[in-house]
This record gives structure tokens, C-alpha cells and sequence, in this order.
């Protein structure tokens, strides 16, 4: 799940309900409707919601993509942006919409898992018909894309970035602990954790809320190299049994590493204070995508010449997350022209020149085969040019632990991960919490 550096407003602030423009509300002069409105020259606006403003990596992407369609579509369609500041906020909108029946006319995925919790409200658009339609779009689909996208055989959504997951270390903390490079195994994972910890360093950045973003990262690399059963399980969609030797040994591991190897403000913390202990060099290790590259040379996070200290890998076993995040998708609207202007909007932003444009302004990964990692882009960014070269040889892969998780499934990650931290609940209370969440969707 793709998680970007951004100050969080108090999530009640949301509970007020949507913002102007967003929802299926039929006008009293009949030309308005949900998130959009068809202004007198007949141009369909198109309100967007989006947290991938301002400080957000993402930001110029998505600025210089609503520049470029609202020029293409001048006079038909334009992009209207409404500003969230926080990708939790953002989430924490669309649920409060989607409990209320209706959504703005095109929702970012992004790996936040909102397109499960929109299609039980049948408020998502069949987007098959389109995409089988239309060559360029569908080739930007290969099997995991399809499989990310898709429920019972419609595809609902379109991605843009491909998930490739490894850690990052400090390699001046690791020189001070004498380590010389990352770990093989798990057992010399936990043996540097000692050396960094003798060296006055804290390992690793860990934190509970928000679906626990880095520490399911460690947890699920855990399970997927424990065995054959664990990799199966990280490999199941929307899983109903945690109650497996592979998980409960990998959240003893978890407990182990909040009582000894990370910050006191892991437990009840976000991803937010995890990146922040990192950027600070409070922390040696952080669990995160590519995506977080561009921040470490982002002087108004880090100091100047951080992202020099900053080395990737792989997890021990050795293994990597491999899969796009879920993408964009189109909602009912009453107004079948904003519907239409809203899955030209969807196509426009995950087409090959957007994932091409990320790739070289962010150092996103592209989720279509289509695009190339190109010299430019590795020249730009080149640990994400070491980290392809090790990626690439690493054989065993899977989605992320939450990733493939029931939506409730994350909310009591949230819950129960800080009382695992504690040593309140036994790793085998953890599993069964989720198992028993797992069983409210059957």
C-alpha cells in the first residue's frame, strides 16, 4: 500500500459528510449530479477528491495529469480537485460516503482496499465492456492486474503503480553496528537487530494504526518464507483461517520486536511517526516501497545528504511483494455524461504516458507491462535501480498481509495489533481476532 508523508488532520473533521460536489444528488434544474456538474457550453466537471496534494510525492504527478486531460478535454470534460489533506483522512471519507450510499464519480484504490467495501453497496461501474474494447487499455492489463482488478470475472478497476516491496536500512547505523550488509536469513535479521541494539540504535520503525502499514510488511514477509503453508496463505484472496503455525509464529516474532527493537511510539503510532523515526535516524530500518525514494532526498523531511546513507533490499529467504495496487474506479452517477467523462478520466491516468510520467517524476513503478523502466528513471533514482537488480532475482513473491485481507479484516489489525505489542494478547489470540473478523463476511 503505497503510504506517502503527509501532517494528518483529526479524522472527525470528516464525519461532517461529503463536500460540495460529491454523491449522487439529483439537481432541481436536472443538469447537476453526483460530483459533477454540466456547466452551459455542456463541459462535465468532474470533482475529485484526492489526498496526493502538496507535500504528497505524488502531487505533481496527479497536478500535471489534470492539467494535461482538462487541455485534451477542454470544453467536454474537466477535473475539479478537492483537496484532502492525509491519505487516512481520504480514507476515512470514503468510508463515511460509502456507508452513506454514494461516492464522488472516480475513488483512487491505491491499496486502501475501498473497492470491496463500494461494491457491497453496488455503487461501482463494470468497467469490462470498456477495457475488452479498447486494445491500448486492456494490453496494460496483464494476469496479476487482472486478478487485483477483477470480482467474478468483471474487471471494476484499472491500476497505475505496481507494488514492489522491500525494506530500506541506514547504511552509516548499520557501519556503527558492524554490519556489512543486509541479512540472508531471519535469524541474522535478529542478530543485526542485537548488534544495532548494542550500538545504541534502534532497529526498526514499527507502528499499530492505520492497518499497521510497516509492521504487516515485516510480519507477512515472515510468514510467506516460513514454509509452503505460509506462502499459499499469503498467496489466498481474502483468507477466512489465520489460526496457522506460519502466522501465530511470525506475530510471536512481532511481539518480540515491539519489546525489544523498535520506538516507544510504534505502539498506538501510524506510519507517519514510523517514517519520521527514519528520516531522523532515530531508526535503522523501515519496511516500504519505492514510492518513499523520492522523500529521502526531499530537504524539508531530511537532511541534506540522507538519501546517501540510505541502502534497499530484499527480505530474508530471500523475498519480495510483488503486485499492483488495486486502481482507480468509476461509481454510479445518475448523469450517464459524467459517467462517461469519469472512465475517460480512469483510462487517462492509468494510460501508459501516466505510469511513464510517475515512473520518471516519483520513481513509481509501473503496473502495466507496457512500460519500460527506463535509463532516465534509474539515472534519477538509482536505489530503485538497485533495488530492480535484486528484485528481479528474487523467485519467491507475494501480495502484502493486508492487501488480500476482507476490509474489516485491516480494522482489527488496527485494533489488536497494539495489545499484541503489549504482551495483552498471545499471538494466538491475534490470530483468532482475525479469524473471527474474517467470519462476519461469510
Amino acid at each position: 500500500m503505497k503510504k506517502r508523508l503527509l501532517a494528518l488532520l483529526m479524522a472527525m473533521t470528516l464525519g461532517a459528510g461529503c463536500l460540495t460536489g460529491c454523491g449522487r444528488k439529483p439537481a432541481a434544474d436536472g443538469n447537476q449530479a453526483s460530483g459533477g456538474d454540466t456547466a452551459a457550453g455542456g463541459e462535465v466537471v468532474i470533482n475529485y477528491p484526492t489526498f496526493q496534494i502538496g507535500v504528497n510525492t505524488a502531487a505533481p504527478v496527479v497536478a500535471q495529469l489534470v492539467q494535461e486531460f482538462n487541455e485534451q478535454y477542454k470544453g467536454k470534460y474537466k477535473i475539479v480537485i478537492e483537496e484532502i489533506p492525509g491519505d487516512a483522512n481520504y480514507l476515512e471519507k470514503m468510508k463515511v460516503m460509502i456507508s452513506g450510499g454514494e461516492l464522488p464519480p472516480v475513488v483512487y484504490g491505491g491499496g486502501y482496499k475501498v473497492l470491496d467495501l463500494a461494491l457491497a453497496k453496488d455503487l461501482v461501474v463494470d468497467l469490462t465492456d470498456y477495457v475488452n474494447q479498447d486494445a491500448d487499455w486492456k494490453a496494460n492489463y496483464n494476469e496479476q492486474a487482472l486478478a487485483v482488478n477483477s470480482r467474478d470475472g468483471k474487471i471494476y478497476a484499472s491500476s497505475s503503480e505496481l507494488q514492489l516491496v522491500g525494506y530500506f536500512y541506514n547504511k552509516e547505523l548499520y557501519a556503527k553496528a558492524g554490519i556489512d550488509k543486509p541479512a540472508e536469513t531471519w535469524d541474522e535479521f535478529f542478530a543485526d537487530c542485537d548488534k544495532l541494539l548494542a550500538a545504541g540504535i534502534t532497529p526498526l520503525s514499527m507502528d499499530t494504526g492505520d492497518g499497521a502499514w510497516c509492521t504487516q510488511l515485516l510480519m507477512g514477509a515472515m510468514i510467506a518464507t516460513s514454509g509452503e503453508e505460509g506462502l499459499k496463505f499469503m498467496e489466498t484472496s481474502q483468507p477466512t483461517d489465520y489460526n496457522l503455525k506460519a502466522v501465530t509464529d511470525a506475530a510471536a516474532k512481532i511481539q518480540q520486536a515491539f519489546a525489544k527493537y523498535t520506538t516507544k511510539d510504534a505502539v498506538g503510532g501510524v506510519y507517519e511517526n514510523a517514517a519520521n523515526n527514519f528520516f531522523s535516524e532515530n531508526t535503522a530500518m523501515i519496511c516500504n516501497g519505492p514510492w518513499m525514494i523520492g522523500d529521502f532526498s526531499d530537504t524539508t523531511k531530511t537532511d541534506e545528504g540522507f538519501a546517501d546513507k540510505i541502502g534497499c533490499a530484499v527480505y530474508p529467504g530471500p523475498f519480495v511483494y510483488y503486485a499492483p495496487l488495486e486502481g482507480f474506479f468509476v461509481t454510479k452517477q445518475d448523469d450517464p455524461k459524467l459517467v462517461e467523462a469519469s472512465v475517460e478520466m480512469v483510462k487517462f491516468f492509468t494510460s501508459t504516458h501516466a505510469q511513464q510520467l510517475a515512473l520518471e517524476t516519483q520513481g513509481m513503478l509501473p503496473a502495466s507491462p507496457q512500460v519500460e523502466v527506463t535509463d532516465q528513471a534509474k539515472q534519477k533514482f538509482p536505489l530503485l535501480a538497485d533495488f530492480l537488480v535484486m528484485a528481479n532475482e528474487v523467485e519467491t513473491r507475494s501480495n502484502d498481509f493486508t492487501s488480500n485481507m476482507f476490509p474489516n479484516v485491516t480494522d482489527v489489525i488496527s485494533q489488536q495489533m497494539p495489545a499484541l505489542a503489549t504482551g495483552d494478547i498471545t499471538p494466538e489470540q491475534f490470530a483468532q481476532a482475525l479469524t473471527d473478523a474474517a467470519a462476519k463476511n461469510q
